[in-house]
């Protein structure tokens, strides 16, 4: 287990390594338009990466079997999101959303929050309610209830990408508790239906999504789709435009790339070059080695996740060890997918490379969560052993 442990930290060293050096050369030119020092962003993520591993620590050495005794630990961390997530509508939109809370200068995204909230009272609400989860009304509805909410501030504010990446999380932390096939299928289907008009009604949501369909998808679609149909060629370069550049950056970096710094879609060519779409300037600046790389270390950090929860001694920790794997594995293979065209454009955030406070935050207190299931697990495994040893005496 200590093994799997150190790779992790590794990993995650790793990551946010690169994401701080990318960030030196993204940061530069957005920096110069908001007319700050040139290592303004750096030097921000790193006053965050401190507070961060504080926090990650802290996470590491609380024991996560205090969410099974003291059941309110949980459902209070998870009312505390919950009014966050309402209290952002008293701010002023920022991008056309509500999604931060802001105090002077420093600002705070509850959503990210609202992911790793929805990991915990699942898996405290799968620990209670043991052999009910085979049941529809009496072990699967609850949670359901309780991630709704948060699904529901999130479409609100809204956030389609949060949306999508707590619906998917919660959804394999169903799979894996032991849910039935049957109602997993009839939640699906029900969650489907109730976001889909939330969907069509957000203009610039449909408009991307129309532009990023291939042609032939299109043209069989736009007799059901109308606005689909009259979306001009400007208006889908337009709705494209940061895929587009993004593309623009990835190409450009081949094989090798043009070396640090030297990126030419960070000027201004590039929105959200140094949040949602470092990957992009990371893979222009150091080309495919880059991205292979990114990928190979998210990769591990999932399997060793798994890992960890396949060696947990209980069901919670199982449940809490695989829900942050899968959470963070599954934001950042979203961004990635999302840059690289595979996906919709969708604002959602890079783990540990990505500039922002709450995003590292967030990220590495999960990470700190699945070391605390290693720490726990290996500790129990060594009062196991201490019990089975002989004692021998005179």
């Amino acid at each position: 287990m200590r093994r799997t442990r150190f790779i992790i930290e590794l990993a995650v060293l790793a990551l946010v390594a690169i994401g701080l050096v990318v960030l030196a050369s993204a940061g530069t030119t957005v920096a110069e338009r908001f007319k700050v020092g040139t290592t303004h962003f750096v030097v921000n993520q790193a006053k965050w990466l401190c507070l961060s591993v504080v926090a990650m620590v802290g996470a590491f050495f609380f024991n996560y079997r205090l969410w099974r005794e003291k059941p309110w630990l949980a459902l209070g961390f998870y009312a505390a999101i919950v009014v966050a997530m309402l209290a952002v509508f008293a701010f002023p939109r920022v991008n056309g959303s509500h999604r931060w809370i802001g105090f002077g200068s420093m600002r705070f995204q509850p959503g990210e929050f609202a992911k790793l909230a929805c990991v915990i009272v699942t898996a405290a609400w799968f620990d209670f309610a043991d052999w009910k989860t085979r049941l529809f009304w009496k072990g699967v509805v609850p949670p359901c209830l309780l991630a709704g909410v948060l699904l529901a501030l999130a479409v609100a504010e809204p956030d389609f990408g949060t949306t999508f990446v707590i619906a998917m999380t919660f959804g394999a932390m169903l799979f894996v508790g032991g849910v039935k096939l049957l109602h997993l299928l009839v939640l699906g289907c029900s969650g489907a239906v109730a976001i889909l008009p939330f969907l069509l009604s957000n203009a610039n949501r449909m408009r991307r999504i129309f532009a990023w369909m291939p042609d032939a998808v299109l043209e069989k679609l736009a007799p059901y789709l109308p606005a689909a149909d009259a979306m001009s060629d400007a208006d889908a370069l337009e709705a494209n435009h940061q895929l587009n550049q993004a593309l623009v950056a990835i190409q450009s970096g081949g094989l090798t790339g043009v070396g640090f710094n030297q990126s030419m879609q960070k000027h201004a060519y590039l929105p959200e070059n140094h949040t949602d779409f470092i990957f992009a300037i990371g893979a222009e600046e150091w080309g495919v080695g880059f991205s292979l790389l990114v990928l190979a270390l998210f990769t591990t950090i999932f399997v060793c996740g798994v890992s960890i929860a396949l060696r947990a001694k209980d069901r919670l920790g199982r449940l809490l060890a695989f829900g942050v794997s899968f959470l963070i594995f599954f934001q950042s293979l979203f961004n990635m997918a999302v840059v690289s065209g595979l996906a919709p454009t969708k604002g959602i955030a890079l783990p540990f490379l990505s500039y922002g406070g709450t995003n590292l935050l967030s990220a590495l207190i999960a990470i700190g969560v699945l070391l605390g299931v290693a720490r726990q697990t290996s500790l129990q495994s060594l009062r196991e052993k201490s019990k089975m040893s002989p004692v021998f005496s005179n």
